[in-house]
């Protein structure tokens, strides 16, 4: 797994230098250059984020299978097997997506490797789990030292059960915090959109006001970013991120404050997305991994209702 994470991140970096060289050699104008850094930017982190969360959820999916196994090891050590002969027996078991790990450490054993070796490499390839590495280490010195060992075995199983019992109350009592986190965002979003709504429509009269000189009120109208229209200097790297924005998902000219405010609230429905989401993984499984699925709902729940509501004109 360890390779397959460099291979993903490998090929990430690979494509993203890839497409950032053809762009320099290619545009030369700093909004397209920087437009391709913000998309490598994801190209790198949505996919190893996403294969971070799938291999979290296997190996909570491993701990899940790991008493049952710990109770077939102790069964068949109580009918005369040795360690390596339960463990060769528990291989023809299936532990769900514990089965496959359990195979590769029978074969291992079939190549005549010693026992503690083998199991030394089955907790470092789990030492995300402190549950599985901390239970191997502790099974690999009670074979040194001999004694009865399913009776422990079976004393392991019942303990990591506990765990998972409080963890799942406490992932219960949790979700409502998770919940509190979803509404959170969304009354978020329905904030920005009511802001839009009201804020806009104010401006636009404020900018015409401004323009035939009616009212001291006149200079706040207009869009911050008028000042940018044309210019790739580095203090316009914002405004010009707005102005392709505004192109792409049609939110007004440039020139508008539709287009600034739109395309302003717009990366920060999506910002705060992500990071609700990140934090609600925390609280839920102690774990910001575990928040990528929600990033990931409300990121794109966010993505899909704002251009739902400017196309259809309510913003």
């Amino acid at each position: 797994m360890e390779m397959n994470k460099k291979r993903i991140l490998l090929i990430t970096v690979t494509v993203f230098l890839s497409v950032m060289l053809v762009s320099i050699i290619l545009f030369q104008e700093l909004v397209i250059l920087l437009n391709v850094l913000i998309m490598g930017v994801i190209v790198i982190v949505l996919p190893f984020s996403i294969y971070q969360f799938i291999e979290f959820k296997r190996i909570k999916n491993c701990e899940d299978e790991f008493p049952n196994f710990l109770r077939d090891l102790a069964e068949a050590k109580r009918s005369g097997l040795s360690l390596i002969q339960a463990i060769r027996s528990c291989s023809k078991s299936d532990y769900g997506a514990l089965t496959q790990e359990i195979v590769r450490l029978n074969n291992k054993l079939t190549w005549n490797i010693q026992l503690k070796d083998v199991l030394k490499e089955f907790g470092e390839k789990f030492k995300k789990s402190s549950i599985i590495s901390h239970t191997i280490l502790i099974i690999s010195q009670m074979e040194e030292s001999g004694g009865k060992t399913e009776d422990i075995m079976d004393s392991l199983a019942d303990n990591i059960e506990s765990i998972k019992e409080v963890q799942m109350e406490k992932r219960t009592l949790m979700n409502q915090h998770v919940m509190s986190m979803y509404a959170i965002f969304f009354i978020f979003f329905g904030i920005s959109v009511a802001l839009i709504k009201f804020l806009i429509p104010l401006m636009e009269v404020q900018e015409e006001m401004s323009g035939i000189g009616i009212g001291s009120l006149g200079t706040l109208g207009g869009s911050p970013c008028q000042v940018c229209i044309g210019v790739n200097s580095g203090e316009c790297i914002t405004c010009n991120i707005f102005f392709t924005t505004c192109s792409i998902f049609n939110f007004g000219s440039n020139s508008s404050p539709k287009c600034y405010y739109k395309s302003l609230y717009f990366f920060m429905i999506i910002i705060q997305g992500i990071f609700s989401g990140l934090v609600a993984g925390q609280i839920s499984s102690d774990s910001i991994i575990a928040g990528v699925k929600h990033s990931l709902i409300m990121a794109v729940s966010g993505f899909v209702l704002f251009l739902s509501v400017s196309s259809i004109g309510i913003i």
